[in-house]
């Protein structure tokens, strides 16, 4: 069970945390980037006890949330399908190797922070550019899934709430969609940002389910569970024309 956002105050800042009660004996307290405070404490504990545990703990939480406060913007890269050209996941750049293969059957292997295209050594050169772009998106769009499944895990609990399906597209404008049979639909570049900005775009769309406007109360929902939201919506507004392959 959530309970509604708590407020700690230290000087002039605000630190929006949300309770969750669980079978634990003890408070514990997590902050994770992007400015999130989740508190978890014993099913029984009186709230005041929760506000003096957090209240002890303000300067660690403090010093935590400092070392993110800081978004670094992301140097545009224009790629190109060689060796040694860098790709980014979760903000960070990863090597591409290209290794032509007798085999006809293109395909990849990540590893040793590199991820190598295999790709048939007797195509020509455009064939194979094309070959190389298809390997990459296909990629893309699996890390993708495997990604933000993993974070939607992570957030459908506090809201009780679950999605009928999820896809990954390739789509030039939203990050996101809600569909009104309550299947999720994400933009495959997004996982090229940092973890933070897949958590926001993963919050608002799990809030569409339960209100599919844009209203004051749908953006309280989406600060219970993300409380730095606006941060990040800005990162992507300014950063997300970066967020691609610029392969072309």
């Amino acid at each position: 069970m959530v309970e509604d956002s708590n407020v700690l105050i230290f000087g002039d800042m605000e630190i929006l945390y949300s309770i969750t009660r669980t079978k634990r004996k003890t408070v514990g307290i997590v902050v994770e980037p992007g400015g999130i405070v989740y508190v978890k404490a014993p099913l029984d504990l009186e709230t005041e006890k929760i506000q003096e545990a957090v209240n002890k703990k303000k300067i660690w939480i403090v010093n935590k949330l400092k070392k993110d406060q800081e978004i670094v913007k992301p140097v545009p890269l224009k790629h190109e399908l060689v060796s040694g050209e860098k790709i980014r996941l979760k903000n960070n750049l990863f090597r591409l190797k290209i290794t032509p293969t007798p085999k006809k059957r293109t395909h990849t292997i990540f590893a040793f922070r590199t991820l190598t295209v295999y790709v048939d050594e007797k195509l020509e050169k455009e064939e194979k550019n094309e070959e190389i772009k298809r390997a990459l998106m296909k990629w893309y769009k699996e890390r993708a899934l495997s990604i933000i499944s993993e974070r939607i895990e992570k957030y459908e609990k506090y809201l009780e709430i679950k999605p009928n399906g999820i896809k990954i597209r390739d789509q030039k404008v939203r990050w996101g969609t809600c569909t009104p049979e309550r299947t999720l639909i994400f933009n495959w570049r997004i996982v090229m940002g940092p973890v933070s900005a897949i958590d926001y775009v993963v919050v608002h769309e799990l809030c569409h389910i339960q209100d599919p406007t844009h209203s004051n109360k749908f953006w309280t929902l989406v600060g219970s569970l993300f409380p730095n939201y606006k941060k990040w919506k800005e990162w992507l507004r300014v950063n997300g024309p970066i967020l691609d392959l610029r392969l072309d």
